[in-house]
């Protein structure tokens, strides 16, 4: 009887020993790994600005409304053609049309349309920063009466990218043979490598600063700030 009860515990001992064995295998994997982010950034000055402006007009029916509308947005794509603007350089960036409504609604019932507001909006691609103000001016004076936004950025972004997203890893490896060195252990291959995160920012202008430089005034781009973030995980 002894010999048998025995034979029982060494056999739960075993069964129980094989259970904890992969746990304790994936704690101590859990524990031999270095986890870091790698951040680098450039200050670059933007090459490229992008200008947003439009019309809208309002009529009694969608004819008027989109009669009106067609006619200044010509007389606009004219205008920013003899700045030198090509075509392929003037998209549309917003078409709206809307009914407009005599009342509220507020006892349930709709409003009677009283007539159509249309929203025509193009995004201008500006090449050469010294033209920014003639371009704005020559869009207004040729009917446009809405101003969406001045955005500036960079046109070669992707090379950009790949030498901060090289010095990004770079930074990341130098943090973990750091805390590798501070630990006392040699560091590994790395397990794991993902871009967390990528800024690129395009500086924008106010209504206020369109104001400020309108008329020809040549407008100072200033510069833009570009980085880059991975996370990496390397074994110990």
């Amino acid at each position: 009887m002894f010999n048998r009860t025995m034979a029982i515990l060494a056999a739960v001992c075993l069964l129980a020993a094989a259970f904890a064995a992969p746990v304790l295998a994936a704690s101590a994997a859990e524990q031999g790994k270095i986890t870091v982010t790698g951040h680098a950034e450039a200050t670059v000055a933007p090459d490229v600005a992008f200008i947003t402006a439009g019309i809208i007009t309002t009529g009694a029916d969608v004819e008027t409304a989109r009669g009106d509308n067609d006619r200044i947005m010509r007389r606009i794509i004219d205008a920013l053609g003899a700045q030198g603007v090509a075509k392929d350089k003037i998209a549309t960036s917003q078409f709206n049309l809307q009914p407009i409504y005599a009342g509220d609604g507020r006892d349930g019932t709709p409003g009677t349309i009283t007539g159509y507001r249309l929203q025509n909006s193009v995004t201008v691609t500006v090449e050469d920063l010294t033209k920014i103000g003639a371009v704005v001016d020559a869009a207004f004076g040729a009917g446009a009466n809405q101003f969406q936004g001045l955005r500036f950025a960079v046109r070669d972004d992707g090379r950009l990218h790949d030498e901060l997203l090289r010095k990004a890893v770079a930074d990341g490896r130098h943090k973990a043979a750091v805390m590798a060195e501070a630990l006392g252990v040699a560091l590994g291959q790395p397990l794991s490598v993902a871009e967390t995160g990528r800024f690129l920012p395009m500086a924008a202008s106010s209504d206020m600063a369109l104001k400020s430089f309108a008329g020809g005034t040549p407008l100072a781009a200033g510069t833009l700030t570009v980085s880059v973030d991975v996370n990496l995980v390397f074994a110990m």
